[in-house]
């Protein structure tokens, strides 16, 4: 049996995948996410401005690519109109979008 993986507050399992809790920072000079396990929210900067769902659609699209994972299994599922949000990851593997977030 493999050893459980400790997680950091801003992923949890979920019965349809993982969520992730981050706080967006638009209008950044380049897109990266800062993981630091220390903290309760992961934080993303995004170069798209908050306009229209902008920044949104580019924070599916970055954490899709960063996480290697299908575009569709990426949904916002609260804060569309906050800087923090919940997005859930579905099919994924929690230790395995924690080693996607840290390399």
């Amino acid at each position: 049996m493999a050893a459980r993986v400790e997680l950091p507050t801003y992923i949890r399992e979920h019965p349809q995948g993982v969520t992730l809790s981050i706080r967006v920072q638009p209008r950044a000079s380049r897109d990266e996410i800062i993981a630091d396990p220390a903290v309760q929210q992961l934080k993303v900067r995004i170069t798209a401005p908050p306009v229209d769902s902008a920044a949104n659609k580019a924070l599916l699209r970055y954490i899709a690519k960063s996480l290697g994972v299908p575009p569709r299994t990426v949904s916002l599922i609260s804060g569309d109109k906050n800087r923090s949000k919940v997005l859930l990851i579905t099919d994924a593997d929690a230790a395995a979008v924690l080693m996607n977030l840290h390399k």
